[in-house]
C-alpha cells in the first residue's frame, strides 16, 4: 500500500492539509519504519470527540449561578467601586465566593490593595447576599 492511501484512509484532513500529512508520514516511515510510521502518527493525532460532550462542558461553565451574579454585579460596578476605579478596574470572575478584579495598570494594585475589604463589604451589600469572601486583584 502506497504512503498516501495509507494517510488518507487512516487519518480525516486536517487543518494542515494533504501535503503536509505526507511529509509527515514520509519522515516517520523514514525514523520509525513503514510500519510503526502510522501508529506514531496515531499516537500523536487528537482523537474525534463527541459535540454533545464539548457542548456539555460549555453549558456547564455558562449556567453557572456565580455567572447571573457576576452580570448583576458588572452592571451595577460603579456604585459599588465608584467611577474613579470603575474606569480602571472591573470584576472579572467569581468563583467560589472569590471574586477577581482586573486592574489596568500594576499602580492601581498597590492602591486597591487595602480596600479589598471595603470593596468586599460594598459588593455584598449591592449584591443582597455573602457571594463574595475574598477579592483577588489582577493585571
Amino acid at each position: 500500500m502506497r504512503p498516501e492511501s495509507k494517510i488518507s484512509a487512516s487519518f480525516p484532513p486536517g487543518k494542515r492539509g494533504v501535503r503536509a500529512r505526507k511529509r509527515r508520514y514520509r519522515m516517520l516511515a523514514e525514523w520509525y519504519g513503514e510500519e510503526a510510521a502510522e501508529y506514531e502518527i496515531a499516537a500523536h493525532t487528537c482523537q474525534p470527540r463527541k459535540i454533545d460532550d464539548l457542548l456539555c462542558n460549555i453549558l456547564e461553565k455558562i449556567k453557572r449561578p456565580e455567572n447571573g451574579i457576576l452580570v448583576r454585579l458588572r452592571s451595577e460596578w460603579e456604585s459599588v467601586i465608584g467611577s474613579t476605579f470603575a474606569r480602571f478596574c472591573e470584576p472579572v470572575s467569581l468563583r467560589d465566593n472569590i471574586l477577581t478584579l482586573k486592574v489596568r495598570h500594576s499602580i492601581l494594585l498597590v492602591e486597591l490593595k487595602p480596600s479589598c475589604d471595603i470593596i468586599r463589604d460594598k459588593v455584598n451589600q449591592v449584591i443582597g447576599k455573602d457571594v463574595c469572601t475574598e477579592i483577588r486583584l489582577c493585571v
